[in-house]
């Protein structure tokens, strides 16, 4: 194992500490803790993936990357109806990950709801989960941090790492899942194109994989061009050179 891949953990303060308070300051933060004070106390919560990832960026390499949401991992919750009736007032729909999208208010910032099982392949692991597991089941080593919303504690399995040297790389193959294939090509093009950082080899080869299938292709580009509408020909441009253009298909305008 490589020391990009070694579970660092990092008591508050820590570099994060100050920015995510800075970011969930006024009606994120208000909204947050709605969110906590409907769910039991003895759930465990923790926001993981782009927001600390966008956060981390930013601390690092002084550039802002926009975070369009918060994704936030419970652990405690028996099912996925038992998590989603919890949080029916605010629910705006189920996920594809079975978990639940959430807005407290109609202009605020969207949770994104999902319990801890629900984590790509987590399900067959071993109980009690721990962090550790769930940080080696994400698919991309740049999205590989978590902060425990009980402690404030920061771990982190490879995300600055993958940053300092603005490469993106799949961590393993614990984090891929032929179930949500498209949709996890469309994380790893939008996280290149959001961050400008370059693809390993192995990530490319798996999102050239994924869209060699017309249908799959056809997933990737509508997940795409709806996560980021805004972004036009600049994205379409990227996606014609990362997925080569034998690779593109004729889209209808």
């Amino acid at each position: 194992m490589t020391s990009d891949r070694t579970l660092q953990i990092f008591k508050p303060p820590h570099l994060l500490s100050q920015p995510l308070q800075d970011y969930l300051s006024g009606d994120k933060g208000d909204d947050l803790s709605l969110i906590l004070s409907i769910l039991p106390t003895d759930w465990r919560v923790y926001i993981m993936g782009g927001l600390l990832r966008n956060l981390m960026i930013e601390q690092i390499c002084g550039f802002r990357v926009r975070s369009a949401d918060v994704d936030l991992v419970v652990d405690g919750a028996d099912s996925r109806n038992e998590l989603v009736a919890r949080l029916r007032s605010y629910c705006i729909r189920q996920n594809d990950f079975g978990g639940a999208k959430c807005r407290i208010r109609p202009d605020g910032i969207v949770f994104d709801v999902w319990r801890i099982e629900d984590h790509v392949t987590m399900s067959s692991t071993t109980r009690p989960h721990t962090v550790n597991q769930l940080l080696r089941h994400n698919l991309l080593d740049v999205d590989a941090i978590l902060l425990d919303l009980q402690t404030d504690y920061l771990y982190d399995y490879g995300s600055r790492a993958s940053i300092q040297r603005g490469q993106i790389s799949l961590l393993g193959k614990e984090g891929i899942s032929n179930a949500f294939a498209a949709a996890q090509a469309a994380h790893i093009i939008l996280t290149a194109f959001k961050t400008g950082f370059e693809l390993s080899s192995d990530a490319l080869h798996l999102v050239r994989e994924i869209c060699e299938s017309a249908n799959a292709r056809t997933d990737v580009i509508r997940m795409v061009n709806k996560k980021m509408p805004e972004a036009g020909v600049q994205l379409e441009e990227f996606l014609r050179a990362l997925l080569k253009e034998e690779l593109w298909p004729i889209m209808a305008p």
